[in-house]
């Protein structure tokens, strides 16, 4: 019952994306060339992008918004890029965010039938009343997720419509976050003249881009390493079941190199980029890193020194910050009950998986199969941007199509539908997030 393409998109629409990271800002502007994608079928297949703008961000740690004026002028520049490219001025995204103290929550709701027939009134009423269950401690709701239907003790029930039946429960999937930084990101779009017309958690959208359908069905945990966060997105069953973000990233990294070295943090981050690893010292002999020097640029008092390192000292510098956030990812999924649920697979995406060998070495922590996720190829995305750095960004236009009762859409029907009913009972059930 819950299938990408419940959310159809009409041929020749534009949708416009925000991907809101701590070091890197990305517009994109898609357009839909198929009415109804057939569910399985590959992003490529039915949508084009035709607007592009990314650069460095400013004024965000963390993935939280610091300040106000520069993330501004960042997010005018991206939009600006990629409104230029498209050939149209957009006001409307769809805007991936990482703040909030993101939380997982799975729950259960039920409605008593006494033996009715179920009519979809019933299966509206049940999945309304878990968005407010989600939302009842005054945090928004991102992302409510169904994970399937039990009628009279049945588990496994696809589509409940039109059975019999005394009690129809429903579990649910939430993410929700803290309503505070998301009123900020919201500020942000509104000295933008923009509105974010939804809110997803970059999480689960790089999680999205970057997994096939038979790895969500098996069960796979995607760790998306970016510049200031670390987050992770948990699939069981064919179901997205957990996710959770680390205020912790790559950046970590680039500091500790910087410190090491007494060099600029670009510089650092250069360094890192070019010949970072994650690598232990046998195995960069194995493959012929021995015998060369790295040459960089030292901080001095006005004058320009320059110091040397070898591989395998920077990779000594690296591997402990890198096995420090996979530690934390490790402790993560242990404290969050699906550490056995997490599948015979890793992914890791994100600016941070690029760096050299990380893939094996996190594979000698979890000790299962790890491969580095990048997403799939689309019209009118340069092969500079299908990297694991973009992930989160084309996440977006899959997590457009996924089936999620958190879209304000379908929580105001099912207001309208039940206004003179249920409704009238037991009060505004719909709260405003933001």
């Amino acid at each position: 019952m819950f299938q990408r393409g419940k959310q159809t998109k009409r041929q020749g629409s534009r949708v416009s994306v925000l991907d809101l990271g701590t070091s890197k800002f990305t517009c994109l502007i898609g357009e839909w060339v198929e009415d109804a994608p057939a569910s399985g079928a590959p992003l490529g297949a039915f949508l084009k992008v035709v607007g592009v703008g990314h650069q460095r961000a400013r004024g965000m740690k963390a993935g939280v918004l610091v300040d106000l004026d520069a993330a501004e002028m960042a997010v005018r520049d991206v939009v600006s890029q990629a409104e230029k490219q498209a050939g149209e001025q957009i006001d409307n995204l769809v805007v991936a965010v990482s703040c909030g103290r993101l939380r997982s929550l799975n729950f259960s709701t039920s409605v008593g039938l006494d033996g009715a027939v179920i009519k979809q009134s019933h299966i509206d009423e049940v999945m309304v009343a878990g968005r407010d269950y989600a939302a009842d401690d005054g945090r928004a709701v991102l992302h409510l997720m169904p994970l399937g239907f039990t009628l009279d003790d049945v588990t496994g029930v696809a589509d409940p419509l039109n059975l019999v039946g005394d009690l129809l429960e429903l579990d649910l999937h939430a993410v929700t976050a803290d309503v505070s930084p998301l009123k900020n990101i919201a500020l942000l779009l509104d000295r933008c003249h923009l509105r974010a017309a939804r809110m997803m958690a970059s999480s689960y959208m790089s999680a999205l881009a970057v997994t096939d359908s038979s790895e969500i069905e098996l069960g796979t945990t995607v760790i998306d390493i970016g510049g200031g966060t670390t987050k992770l997105a948990l699939f069981a069953n064919g179901y997205f079941v957990h996710s959770d973000a680390l205020a912790v990233g790559g950046d970590l990294i680039s500091y500790e190199i910087a410190q090491s070295l007494n060099c600029p943090l670009q510089e650092a981050e250069r360094i890192k980029v070019l010949y970072g690893s994650a690598l232990g010292a046998q195995n960069m002999a194995e493959g012929g890193e021995q015998g060369r020097l790295i040459s960089y640029s030292i901080v001095g008092e006005g004058n320009v020194a320059e110091g040397q390192i070898s591989p395998e000292q920077l990779c000594d510098i690296i591997r402990p910050r890198v096995q420090h956030i996979l530690s934390l990812v490790q402790e993560r999924l242990n404290n969050s009950g699906f550490g056995a649920h997490s599948g015979q697979r890793m992914i890791l995406t994100g600016g941070g998986s690029q760096l050299n060998g990380i893939a094996e070495f996190a594979s000698e922590i979890f000790g299962k199969p790890v491969r580095i996720g990048a997403p799939p190829a689309i019209e009118g995305i340069s092969k500079e941007i299908l990297t694991p750095a973009f992930a989160s960004s084309i996440g977006l236009f899959e997590g457009l199509l996924s089936y999620d009762l958190a879209d304000e859409a379908l929580f105001k029907q099912a207001r309208r539908m039940h206004q003179n009913g249920y409704w009238a009972r037991m009060g505004a059930w719909l709260k405003e997030s933001f």
